[in-house]
This record gives C-alpha cells, sequence and structure tokens, in this order.
C-alpha cells in the first residue's frame, strides 16, 4: 500500500522555496578532500548550510555555519542548477566572501547586521530583497505539536521534511525536535502547520534509531530568540571582521574539536572543546560532545560531570541520560544508571540505544550476582536483558549489535541454567 503523501508539507515546501537559501562556503581542513584554493595553495574544502529571508534585505542563519569560512555564497533555490555546474571554482581566494560578478548566482552579502553569540544566529544584511517568511510565537508552540524543517542537506537539494517537538531547554529559548536532520539542513526555518517560523535548525543532536549517519534528533533556536535578533539590526560589519570575534571564533574551534572528535584524536578534541568554551560559555551542547570524548579516554568521573551539567541545562536531554549511565556504569553505580536509561526511554519509547545500553547494564549487574552466587537473581537479569535486546529489534530488526547480544547473553543464561542443573 502507498504510503499517503503529506498535503501540507508538500504545500509548506513549495510556499517557502523562494525564501530560502543554500550557504556555500569554502574551510580549510587537516585532512583535505582533494579541492585546492589556486591562488593560494591553502588545502579547502566545500562545506553547506541553510538560511532564509525574516525581512526583505535581510537572512537568518546560524553562526556556526559561517564562522570560521571564507568564500561565503548564498544560493537562492532557483538557481541551484546553475551553481551545481560551475559552484566550487568560485572558491579561489581565502578572502573572496562574494562570488564574482559575472556569475550573478548568488545574494550578495553586504555583510552582518546583529548577531546572538550565545544563542547562534546571525543577521545579514543583503543587496536584493525577497518575501520574507512570517515568524510565529513560539511560546505557545507544544509538545508534540507538527513542524516543518526547510533546508538544503548536502546534496545541495532543496528539501522539506516534518517532524514534532520533543521537548524544551529550561530557558525556552531552545527546543528539540523529532525529525530527520541531514548535514546542511542548519541555519533552515522550522515552520508550524499555520506557515508561521517557530525555530531555526542548528544541529542534528542524535539518532533514536542506532544510525549514526543520520540524526533523528534536531536542536533548534526559538523564533522567540529571532524576534530578539530582529529588534538589534543596525550598523553593518563586514564578515571578516565579524568572524575576528572572540565569542564568534569559539564557533569554529568548537568545529575544529567535533573534527578531531571523529578522528579520535581525543586530547587534542578536549582541548579545543576547552578553548571554545573559555571564549564562550554559552556553548552548551559542548559539554555532551566533550563528555563523549572523556568517556573514550576513560575520565569516567569527568564525562559524568559533563554529562550532568547538560541535563540540568536540558532536564529532557535524552542523549545526555544514555551517556550519563554508560559513564555511571563505568564507575560502578549501574542502579543508577538503570535509572538514567529509563528516563531516556520515557522521553523517547523509540530510542533504540537505550534498550541495548539498558540490556548492557543489566549484564554487568548479572555478572556481579554470579560473583556473588545469587544465581537466581544473575538469571532474572540476564532474562531482561535478553528482553531489552529483543525491545530493540522490534524497533529495528537490523541492529547488529542488539542481536549479538542477545545472542550472547541467551548463551549465557543457557549454561548458568545447565550448570544450576547439575549440581
Amino acid at each position: 500500500m502507498k504510503k499517503k503523501k503529506d498535503a501540507m508539507l508538500q504545500q509548506i515546501a513549495e510556499n517557502n522555496r523562494a525564501s530560502t537559501v543554500l550557504f556555500v562556503t569554502g574551510s580549510t581542513s587537516e585532512q583535505p578532500t582533494g579541492l585546492m584554493a589556486r591562488d593560494t595553495g591553502v588545502p579547502m574544502y566545500i562545506e553547506t548550510g541553510s538560511g532564509f529571508f525574516v525581512e526583505p534585505d535581510k537572512i537568518v542563519t546560524t553562526i556556526e555555519i559561517l564562522a570560521g569560512t571564507f568564500g561565503v555564497a548564498a544560493i537562492r533555490a532557483d538557481r541551484l542548477a546553475k551553481f551545481a555546474s560551475k559552484g566550487t571554482r568560485l572558491f579561489r581566494k581565502r578572502n573572496d566572501f562574494q562570488m564574482s560578478d559575472e556569475e550573478k548566482l548568488g545574494v550578495s552579502i553586504e555583510g552582518v547586521t546583529a548577531f546572538d553569540a550565545k544563542n547562534n544566529l546571525v543577521l545579514l544584511k543583503v543587496a536584493e530583497t525577497r518575501a520574507p517568511l512570517p515568524i510565529g510565537n513560539s511560546d505557545t508552540f507544544e509538545i508534540g505539536e507538527k513542524v516543518y524543517t526547510l533546508g538544503y542537506p548536502d546534496d545541495m537539494k532543496y528539501m522539506c521534511v516534518a517532524g514534532s517537538l520533543q521537548s524544551r531547554y529550561k530557558d525556552n529559548k531552545w527546543f528539540q525536535l523529532r525529525t530527520l536532520f541531514l548535514s546542511g539542513n542548519g541555519g533552515g526555518p522550522v515552520l508550524n502547520s499555520q506557515n508561521e517560523v517557530v525555530g531555526v535548525v542548528a544541529y542534528g543532536t542524535g539518532s533514536v534509531i542506532g544510525d549514526n549517519n543520520k540524526a533523528t534528533i534536531a536542536t533548534a533556536i526559538s523564533s522567540k530568540v529571532l524576534k530578539e535578533l530582529l529588534e538589534k539590526a543596525g550598523k553593518v560589519m563586514s564578515l571578516e571582521q565579524w568572524q575576528k570575534h572572540a565569542r564568534v571564533r569559539a564557533y569554529a574551534l568548537e568545529a575544529q574539536a567535533d573534527e578531531k572528535a571523529e578522528r579520535y584524536d581525543n586530547r587534542e578534541a578536549i582541548r579545543d572543546y576547552n578553548a571554545a568554551l573559555k571564549s564562550n560559555p554559552d556553548l552548551v551542547e559542548i559539554y555532551s560532545k566533550r563528555g563523549i570524548v572523556k568517556g573514550r579516554i576513560e575520565n569516567f568521573q569527568g564525562a559524568f560531570k559533563d554529562f550532568d551539567r547538560m541535563i540540568r541545562i536540558n532536564p529532557e536531554h535524552i542523549f545526555a541520560y544514555n551517556n550519563r549511565a554508560s559513564a555511571k556504569a563505568n564507575l560502578g553505580d549501574e542502579q543508577s544508571a538503570l535509572d538514567d536509561l529509563n528516563k531516556a526511554i520515557a522521553l523517547n519509547p523509540e530510542y533504540i540505544m537505550a534498550y541495548v545500553n539498558l540490556g548492557g547494564v543489566k549484564r554487568l549487574i548479572a555478572e556481579t550476582k554470579t560473583d556473588e552466587g545469587d544465581i537466581v537473581e544473575a538469571q532474572r537479569y540476564y532474562q531482561e536483558a535478553i528482553d531489552d535486546y529483543t525491545k530493540a529489534l522490534a524497533l529495528n530488526p537490523r541492529n547488529s549489535l542488539a542481536r549479538k547480544n542477545r545472542r550472547d547473553t541467551k548463551r549465557i543464561l543457557q549454561l548458568l541454567r545447565s550448570q544450576q542443573e547439575t549440581e
């Protein structure tokens, strides 16, 4: 049976296409991807992001898309095909922030007219006009309410995706969405069913389906913050001048740390995360990222503190609960780890890795019970672990970790029962 099309999604996608832009930026990399800035010999690669018109001559996007970059271009949807055929050759000079006049593909960016370094938003003054998207009231945005995110993933194709509100941060200025997030969507608008902007997508936070390549939870900035930013619009400064601001450079440091973390250059990643937080203490998601890296080098106490800090900022951050549970288990506090994992599952019953990790902690407890000679309790925890892996597989039958762990746990339990019968 064919899946029923979401008429509202199609309508919102079409209505707002002309008011969105694709950001394409040049950036340096310690591991270049083959593209070289011809005039400088600097290794570089191309990154993408999204943005949208909030006033006839102003575009909003996130700071992290533009911090530490060069060759910034904002491409309208109706110019994407032409850009795709010749775009990358336009990034030749580190300080060339505009596409050449003869190409006439990009929206000419005059500079920054306002920014919020605490909440990751920047407002750009541009030389042409477009119909702005209407801004709604994010305070009336309810948990579970349907939303639509617009943006340009890595393939540079315009996309509209449906989702819903998952949770809010304590200050009500940030929230998390249950939606598919792909690299390139950052900076795009979050719209409600009334076609009003209720937020700006910042980044993907993690995946509840156990697929590290697809974020199914996205973190967004509320329209309340966006409205405050618009009120601050004033004198225009160049992108180059703006990028030198210490709190803006902190976003580039965070991105640099993310790259190092992906390469498992753990201690260097922690150093850069520390430097970013020192320059801009409001980059709170770093606590969660840094906690993961600390766990890799077995600094479990430090990891616990970072995840605990993240949860105090956002009491419904399901990934922080899952990761704090791991730190607790490694510190020998298995029962408290179970509490954190059950909290994560209560917040999102489809969070596969929480079930897998719940099974893992119960296996640890079962092993301890076996060593203590409490075979009855050990068998109970092994069976509960099997049940948890089964729940994970019910959500995703292809999850190899859940399948392997369930198989291994069944063998252990069978062996334990056989030994008990022969005694």
